[in-house]
């Protein structure tokens, strides 16, 4: 498989593809990986690996493999010593021999042969096994391997090692890794020395399931916009701890945005539903100005809603004969109200 680098929210993302059907025959491309899933997975076992504990069982059982070959190791030397003796007896049997006596010779001279071939084996099988005796570890290696596993996390972990120096370290530690797409992402390890790991992933969700918005997150919202405009329901959110799916807080471009998308009513339509009334639609009820409206919604003498971030309002609507006509201006009296609007707090 080949790998493709790609630029994500600032980020260098891998993807894993299997193009060589697409290369070879022009057919579709067999499958694509998401290789942050993968390497992360990769990244996990390897720390897991490189643990102390794990290396010291793995050290015992190569003390376990050491004894072993140890005691086969004099039993392969005494088969070799076994061929060395009848090809040499062999040999001593063929120079006896009388040559005029042809077909004796020829027999012996085959014999001699067969017990060469056989020591060659032996002593090939033997060199072998030396070999791997050879690289047995030793006390001083086990203990730099065991100070290894306490750095190893450090050392991998460190954001300023280049990604291409943790390949190096990788192919050091791994074989290969065989990947197969399906419901469940399929990662068989092969480590060096043979051993394999089997991990099951779980496919990362696609961008835009990851960017919505959660249905609580949105229930929320909906409920808070029938007493806050966006920039308050921003500030309630990120009271409450609630972040956005990057990990961000809320403001007013994004629940109006959030608002959008889900077709929610806005502040302004929830307050003209309840049929509350703008000033302008207030003063030509009343009789009085525009500007008298807005003067006794800020001495509090109407009952006004803010509906957006620039503090605009609409009002709570009165009777209609709730004000006296001709009373505007700058020496305007109180609006009279009925005693069902007294009680409720209106003046």
């Amino acid at each position: 498989m080949s790998i493709h680098y790609s630029i994500a929210y600032q980020q260098v993302v891998p993807t894993y593809v299997c193009q060589e059907a697409s290369v070879r025959t022009a057919e579709k491309v067999c499958q694509r990986v998401p290789g942050s899933v993968i390497d992360q997975a990769i990244s996990n076992l390897l720390l897991e690996l490189m643990q102390p504990m794990t290396l010291q069982v793995a050290l015992a059982v190569q003390q376990e493999v050491e004894a072993r070959v140890t005691e086969t190791d004099a039993l392969r030397r005494k088969h070799v010593e076994r061929a060395q003796y009848e090809a040499e007896l062999a040999r001593r049997r063929y120079m006896k021999v009388d040559p005029d006596n042809r077909l004796v010779a020829d027999s012996l001279e085959a014999e001699w042969n067969n017990h060469l071939r056989t020591l060659a084996e032996a002593q090939e099988q033997y060199e072998q096994q030396t070999q791997k005796l050879r690289l047995l570890i030793d006390a001083q290696t086990k203990q730099q391997l065991l100070s290894l596993a306490t750095d190893f996390p450090r050392v991998w972990n460190d954001p300023c090692v280049e990604p291409r120096e943790r390949k190096r370290i990788l192919r050091l530690l791994i074989e290969d890794v065989t990947l197969i797409n399906g419901e469940m992402i399929q990662a068989h390890v092969r480590l060096r020395g043979g051993a394999t790991r089997t991990l099951t992933l779980t496919k990362p969700l696609p961008i835009a399931q990851i960017r919505k918005t959660k249905p609580e997150v949105v229930a929320e919202i909906d409920g808070l916009l029938d007493h806050y405009c966006d920039r308050e329901v921003a500030e309630v959110l990120n009271r409450q701890g609630r972040r956005t799916w990057q990990g961000e807080s809320f403001n007013l471009k994004k629940i109006a945005h959030i608002r959008e998308a889900f077709k929610l009513k806005s502040r302004y339509s929830r307050l003209r539903a309840k049929g509350l009334l703008t000033a302008k639609e207030m003063s030509v009820r009343h009789g009085v100005t525009f500007t008298t409206i807005n003067a006794w919604g800020r001495e509090g003498l109407l009952q006004k809603h803010h509906y957006d971030n620039v503090r605009r309002c609409l009002y709570e609507p009165l009777d209609e004969n709730a004000i006296l006509k001709g009373q505007g201006g700058r020496a305007a009296k109180q609006p009279i109200l009925t005693s069902a609007q007294a009680g409720q707090g209106a003046v």
